[in-house]
């Protein structure tokens, strides 16, 4: 995952003749949302079935060699929050000043001194219908730019593919905001004038998804 802020490959080795806990392994070690499928000597999608909703995702990728790999990045890590959070707050600004009515976006929790914007979240407002919403998206990714609903049914950060953290009862309220809150990756290795056109693609998309119905 080269877009994270610090990044040492995925790395790791495991040998099993053992399909279904190739599978297992995979998803523990991150591969969730499909991502199995970037991977050249994993199982089948029928070994792995609901497993990415049935277990957690730990994210391990740890080592002596992959930590060598981080620790010169720590030297330019101020270097590069800088660089995401002045991008951040150039883009936030235009698309608030340019449709500001049709979306949201969060601010700092309190107490957060030192944010890092290496993504922009917003929530598109509640005139929004389930179908503009999805136009919305196609628009963006018609023009090149992939944007996440995290209400998606494949996202594993909506609450309903939590099968390993099951809630008690349904949380419509919650349910409610995932349907219309986006999510958007701000490469590190975009040029500053990239993120113009990334605004303009977001409102233009959002002008389009509305003016269809």
């Amino acid at each position: 995952q080269s877009y994270k802020m610090i990044n040492s490959g995925e790395g790791g080795f495991f040998l099993t003749d053992d399909p279904d806990m190739a599978a297992k392994c995979a998803v523990y070690a991150g591969a969730y949302e499909g991502l199995s499928g970037k991977h050249t000597t994993v199982p089948g999608l029928e070994h792995f079935r609901n497993l990415p909703v049935e277990i957690p995702n730990y994210s391990l990728r740890m080592s002596n060699l992959a930590a060598a790999v981080i620790r010169p990045q720590i030297l330019t890590l101020e270097e590069r929050i800088e660089k995401y959070n002045r991008r951040y707050n150039k883009l936030s600004a235009a698309l608030i000043e340019k449709a500001g009515e049709h979306l949201s976006i969060p601010v700092n929790t309190p107490g957060v001194t030192t944010p890092v914007h290496d993504s922009i979240q917003f929530n598109l407002k509640s005139h929004f219908s389930e179908e503009q919403v999805q136009n919305f998206l196609k628009e963006c990714h018609a023009h090149g730019l992939p944007v996440e609903l995290f209400g998606a049914r494949s996202n594993a950060r909506n609450f309903i593919n939590w099968g390993f953290a099951p809630t008690e009862e349904p949380l419509p309220l919650t349910a409610e905001m995932l349907s219309r809150a986006c999510d958007c990756r701000m490469p590190l290795m975009w040029d500053d004038s990239d993120f113009d056109d990334m605004a303009n693609v977001i409102c233009e998309s959002i002008h389009a998804a509305l003016d269809e119905n």
